[in-house]
């Protein structure tokens, strides 16, 4: 019997006339289910990402009640996580993934894992088997008496916890939401049995928002921090993806004009600060600019402020050794755990970015230093040469000014992310997202769709290589089926080339690892989505495509020339190096 069919046969009961004491329970009381639901939405939340499944059968039979909440059904719960990860950036809001037990929750570890690295709020409730059956082999069982999926979530996940009772469901659902809005960002995790989302609760009052931020209390840390950048010589910033949210772009657009400090990004915060701006150095990392190397390399940095930054391994382009400021490296981030982790530091500030440049812009007297300017400076790469093929950047320039300026990039990982960070010129806060944090393939597509989802007003195009493709196709039907207009971009060198690079670069031989004997185009109009075959011949067709109203995802597929690449970045010789020495030691060993 359909769950909802089996409630109304054991809740429409003849009622005695004159006895209206035998409705309240119907009156005072929920499906946990329902309450799940209702408070999810209280919690700002307008858009579920997931797969159905038995164990999260009454879920989806709540959602039937509130049609308010956007269903978007995925084709992988990977996909369910990407896409709600993709929203989360999108619109500065918690996402929510619902999805089954078993095979359905780890499923999810990827994406949950992604998100705690990019601190990214998504919410992920998955359903288990009923508590009667724990311990007892039931399928798809993963409750901490067979394969304990809880406990591993709990290794990727910011909060991570086993509902016991329907009781016990409206606080840990407030506890997860909190968790995972404030402080660093990130993904949360409930598994709630089939038996605890079916059981009668009382009804409850809406989920109650979570707190702000307290007001920063560092009076005398902050004085010191405006004292040190007003006397600094050749100060820098490095923004990194902290910065985007709230107010902080436009305060660190304030802060670096009032010091007239030059400004570079992280990849991942590529566009948080303009580049056009004249004080914009552009990025410094994995994909950077010839200009921020050249300005951290020509004469040493003396206070370098990084903000909202782990100042990770992309990040700083293999932990280079010239962002090691000369006099003071202040590191300013929500998570105290960031705070010295790559680098000394000689002042550590933890709080929200926004909230601490607000401070600093306070305690700065009116800028009336002389404007300087600097601006981004890109690499000089040579023309394809292979027939018919196409250099990415050519492909990447062709798109972008064939795209409205404030289009919504996503990224996927491969050698083609190097090229995306580099080429692209962009100005707008919100409008690159990678997931380097994890370096997830096949994670662009699907974060577009979550992109799509939560900002109608902008453009989205995702940018991937042949294999990141290849990994999450099966979201373009995704995409089709709720009729996202998303552009996908495939640079196709058909083999994954960012591999083959690394092993040539750091063995002298490589296996081959093609990529050659798939249809592109095929499979994605298979999917539902447009597509068109560009080559060299054709490039100038781009802007005509992308100029047309699509009523749902397009794909382009460009085959590009391998033999286009990137210039080795500092992490590659470093490695390089490395490899050397290691080999040198078991030789004489």
């Amino acid at each position: 019997m359909h769950p909802r069919d089996h409630r109304a046969a054991r809740t429409v009961q003849p009622a005695a006339v004159g006895a209206p004491d035998q409705l309240a329970p119907r009156r005072t009381h929920q499906r946990a289910a329902r309450l799940l639901v209702e408070q999810l939405k209280a919690s700002g939340i307008d858009t579920i990402f997931g797969l159905p499944g038995g164990a999260v059968g009454p879920l989806y039979d709540a959602l039937l009640d509130e049609p308010s909440l956007r269903v978007i059904t995925t084709r992988h719960e990977a996909g369910a996580m990407f896409a709600a990860a993709g929203y989360a950036w999108a619109t500065e809001r918690p996402a929510a993934v619902i999805v089954t037990s078993g095979p359905g929750a780890l499923n999810c570890m990827t994406g949950i894992a992604s998100a705690r690295c990019d601190s990214l709020p998504v919410i992920v409730i998955a359903g288990e088997v009923a508590r009667t059956s724990f311990g007892k082999g039931a399928l798809q069982e993963g409750s901490p008496y067979h394969l304990g999926i809880t406990a591993m979530a709990r290794c990727a996940a910011k909060l991570a916890v086993d509902v016991p009772s329907a009781e016990s469901l409206p606080w840990l659902l407030r506890q997860a939401v909190t968790t995972a809005t404030t402080g660093r960002r990130g993904p949360v995790f409930l598994s709630v049995p089939l038996d605890v989302s079916m059981a009668e609760v009382p009804r409850q009052g809406a989920l109650v928002a979570p707190p702000s931020a307290p007001a920063l209390g560092y009076g005398e840390v902050l004085d010191r921090l405006a004292r040190t950048l007003e006397r600094a010589k050749r100060p820098a910033i490095l923004a990194g993806s902290g910065v985007r949210w709230g107010r902080g772009p436009e305060r660190l657009r304030a802060l670096a004009e009032r010091l007239q400090v030059p400004v570079m990004t992280t990849p991942k915060a590529k566009g948080v600060f303009p580049e056009s701006h004249p004080l914009s150095l552009g990025v410094f990392g994995y994909g950077g600019h010839p200009s921020a190397q050249a300005y951290a390399s020509t004469a040493r940095i003396d206070v370098l402020l990084a903000l909202g930054s782990g100042l990770s391994d992309p990040a700083t382009n293999g932990w280079s050794p010239l962002l090691a400021a000369t006099e003071h490296l202040v590191h300013v981030d929500i998570d105290a755990g960031q705070i010295g982790r790559s680098y000394p530091v000689s002042l550590g500030v933890v709080g929200r970015a926004e909230d601490v440049l607000e401070e600093l812009l306070a305690r700065l007297p009116p800028g009336d230093r002389e404007l300087r300017t600097f601006g981004v400076t890109h690499h000089s790469f040579a023309p394809a040469t292979g027939q018919g093929l196409v250099s990415p950047v050519v492909a990447l320039e062709a798109v972008q000014w064939s795209m409205p300026a404030d289009t919504l990039y996503t990224c996927d990982i491969g050698q083609h992310l190097h090229f995306a960070t580099h080429t692209l010129r962009l100005d707008h806060p919100r409008s690159f997202l990678s997931m380097t944090g994890l370096a997830s393939m096949g994670s662009a597509i699907p974060a577009a769709v979550g992109a799509a989802v939560g900002d109608t007003r902008r453009p989205v195009v995702a940018i991937c290589g042949d294999g990141g493709y290849l990994m999450s196709l099966a979201e373009l039907a995704t995409a089709a089926q709720a009729r996202l207009p998303v552009t996908v971009v495939v640079l196709d060198d058909r083999r994954y080339s960012m591999v083959e690079l690394g092993h040539l670069a750091h063995f002298g031989r490589t296996p081959g690892f093609p990529s050659d004997e798939v249809d592109i185009a095929a499979l994605a109009r298979g999917a539902g989505a447009e597509a068109v075959e560009v080559a060299a011949a054709s490039l100038d067709f781009v802007g005509e495509v992308l100029a047309r109203p699509a009523s749902g995802p397009r794909v382009l597929h460009v085959r590009i020339d391998p033999a286009v690449r990137m210039p080795s970045d500092q992490r590659s010789k470093d490695m390089i190096s490395k490899l050397g020495t290691t080999r040198e030691q078991g030789a004489a060993t």
